[in-house]
């Protein structure tokens, strides 16, 4: 029996164990098909432990070596070749989830997953690209994609808004708009001009929002300013990681897109702490981070059929659980 990993005409990679002591290949078990190469990886694992399950043989990545061609070839695998996968299989895939990314740059979706990662401004993003995707960018290409954000082009809850909050920004006090559904995620949001007049102005801004959303009663949405207050300090994340900084830059394009990928992060990282609380609340977001932090992905050349394969590299039992807890859902 060996492991199987297959592209379909539609894009899709399948993940089976198949067997050829017959003569002729024999699916012994499917284990589904995925959409990116990460998550083919995870479908391996699970394919190999079912595997070892059923031979009793240990895993093995270079089996049937002799112990001198393994030296040789070990001594081949550079630094290069090892590749930090944690980030992408826990972050981009509730990213993905949530279908933050559809319809755009997918350097949105590397800008939401390096502030959840390693937070700090936005040009880290090319340092984790080049360090750990090997992908170069450049400034302005970041800045270009920042500056064509729309908040409202970015739906996070599918479901209809319940509650709409006015908060002000730390970005140059301008005046935000969160729509909210029953669960208290996130739906959209909008940046209201500070110079569109006075409340009343404002609160049909607000209705119309919450109509194109499919509020049932835009007019009984809009809540007091406790209400509002509680909320902006919710959504700048135990004003730490992810708090929603001031900006430089005044220009209302950039204050923008810089709120969308806050409210991207912020969705990603509820959604997370939602799983964690309801399945593992002995787990800490700030160990999340150490976890993903080091979990690797050997990429080689199989000395078998000399084409690119990849495989990640044993977890320990903490970034197994999370692993378990992101792609088991």
């Amino acid at each position: 029996m060996f492991v199987r990993r297959k592209i379909n005409p539609s894009g899709s990679i399948s993940v089976t164990v198949v067997d050829k002591s017959h003569g002729r290949y024999e699916v012994i078990k499917s284990f589904g098909a995925v959409k990116t190469a990460a998550e083919a990886d995870l479908l391996e694992n699970r394919a190999r432990e079912f595997v070892r399950e059923q031979t009793g043989e240990p895993e093995t990545l270079f089996g049937g070596m002799s112990e001198a061609q393994l030296r040789d070839y070990a001594a081949t695998l550079d630094q290069g070749r090892i590749e930090l996968a944690g980030p992408e299989l826990v972050y981009g895939s509730l990213f993905d989830r949530l279908g933050l990314g559809e319809g755009r740059d997918s350097l949105f979706r590397h800008m939401v997953i390096c502030r959840l990662f390693d937070p700090g401004n936005k040009l880290r993003t090319i340092n984790y690209l080049r360090r750990y995707l090997g992908e170069i960018r450049e400034p302005a290409e970041i800045y270009a994609v920042v500056d064509s954000l729309r908040l409202t082009e970015l739906r996070i809850s599918p479901a209809a808004p319940v509650a709409a909050f006015l908060i002000s920004t730390p970005l140059a006090r301008v005046p935000l708009c969160l729509l909210v559904d029953a669960e208290d995620r996130l739906v959209a949001g909008r940046l209201l001009d500070r110079t569109s007049g006075g409340g009343a102005r404002k609160e049909k801004a607000i209705q119309r929002l919450a109509r194109k959303y499919g509020a049932t009663d835009p007019v009984a949405i809009i809540k007091g300013e406790e209400a509002a207050k509680a909320w902006a300090n919710l959504f700048r994340m135990s004003q730490k990681d992810l708090t929603v900084k001031p900006m430089r830059r005044r220009k209302k394009g950039r204050v923008e897109g810089h709120l969308c990928i806050c409210m991207a992060s912020a969705a990603v990282q509820n959604e997370l702490e939602r799983q964690l609380s309801a399945t593992a609340p002995d787990i800490m977001l700030s160990r999340v981070r150490q976890a993903v932090s080091t979990m690797f992905r050997l990429n080689y050349i199989s000395p078998y059929t000399h084409r690119p394969k990849s495989v990640l590299l044993p977890m320990d039992p903490v970034q197994k659980k999370i692993f378990d807890l992101i792609h088991t859902i």
